[in-house]
């Protein structure tokens, strides 16, 4: 195939984050339940007659690799430019040594939402179509994993690359063996709607790295029981949560969520700045049932449950504290191929 585009959607975890980190859930697994959102990376893999070309099309940022350097200059560690260290690692991996990859993400590095695992879906599902190497939506999901926790070695977890594959409304259990399986949840369309409804996302404009946190909390894991027993809460309410959206109690995430937050607080010692925790009394205080900072506790991006008849107040407060609300709506298709339609724009494809 001389061109081909992919795209994969960001998520939101309800329940359960942080069990998907290999130092736990290898000893005692691990349950997730997510929810993927309409923002996405886009990842293109297009023909050259010669050279590997790496494109970040959000920064402009390029490196041109020609082809009799190509085993010199791609091997581990991967160095590159901080926008193009994804497009060399997969290339890398597939052994690309001719054509351009090229990346853009609507997705905002650092707010939470799963970002760096939907950039390398994006870049697995369009690189292995490219190199006709056929991936189902596990292989593509372990695939980045795999290159995000080992080439690039940033010490993640499983759920974003899985969430993000798949798309949907999904309880994720990670093994100890290493395995994962991915359950729709069995949710009505009403259920769903006032889910939909009632989760509200909010944006301070602020960026950190998961990484050092989730070194922290990966250390910790092994040796501190506070940790282990609060990880192990967390994993509970992961099925709590599934059990409470499959019943139509909507309702329950909420305050599942805000049992969540209080239990964040024994996963790392900066799981929260006191800014942050006073924004999220302040959201309580004007109408939230509970809510969550994403990303690993240190995002940019609040996820609120709150009621309809208390948005407008919850607005305003979080409005007075630097917060503002970004529209997202629930997707169902997880990682697709795409056709150009010749004018530029992307139709999702199968």
């Amino acid at each position: 195939m001389s061109t081909v585009v992919a795209k994969a959607p960001a998520r939101i975890s309800l329940a359960g984050g942080g069990t998907d980190l290999p130092a736990f859930y290898e000893r005692h697994g691990g349950a997730v339940v997510s929810l993927t959102i309409d923002a996405y990376a886009t990842a293109h893999a297009a023909r050259r007659a010669a050279d590997l070309e790496l494109v970040s099309a959000d920064t402009g940022a390029r490196e041109l690799i020609p082809t009799p350097q190509f085993s010199r200059r791609m091997r581990p560690p991967i160095l590159a430019e901080e926008f193009l260290l994804y497009q060399k690692a997969v290339a890398w991996h597939f052994g690309i040594e001719r054509g351009t990859l090229s990346l853009s993400s609507a997705i905002p590095a650092g707010a939470g939402l799963g970002s760096s695992g939907a950039v390398c879906v994006a870049l697995v599902r369009a690189a292995a179509e490219f190199v006709g190497e056929e991936l189902d939506r596990s292989a593509v999901a372990e695939t980045a994993f795999r290159i995000e926790a080992h080439v690039l070695r940033r010490g993640c977890g499983k759920q974003d690359q899985y969430a993000s594959a798949f798309g949907g409304l999904n309880l994720i259990e990670f093994f100890r063996d290493g395995s994962v399986d991915v359950t729709p949840l069995d949710v009505d369309a009403q259920a769903r709607a006032t889910l939909q409804r009632r989760l509200m996302v909010f944006s301070n404009g602020s960026r950190r790295s998961a990484v050092l946190p989730l070194q922290e909390q990966a250390r910790r894991s092994e040796s501190d029981p506070d940790t282990v027993l609060a990880l192990a809460r967390l994993k509970d309410m992961a099925y709590e949560t599934r059990e409470a959206l499959e019943r139509g109690n909507a309702d329950a995430v909420g305050q599942i969520m805000d049992e969540a937050w209080k239990a964040k607080q024994h996963l790392n010692s900066t799981v929260a700045s006191p800014e942050i925790l006073r924004s999220y009394s302040v959201a309580r205080a004007a109408g939230a049932v509970g809510g969550k900072l994403a990303g690993a506790g240190l995002g940019g991006t609040l996820v609120l449950y709150c009621h309809e008849d208390g948005h407008d107040d919850v607005r305003r407060a979080l409005a007075a504290e630097g917060w503002r609300q970004r529209a997202v709506a629930m997707e169902q298709d997880g990682a697709v191929l795409c056709a150009d339609d010749g004018a530029g724009n992307d139709i999702i494809g199968g």
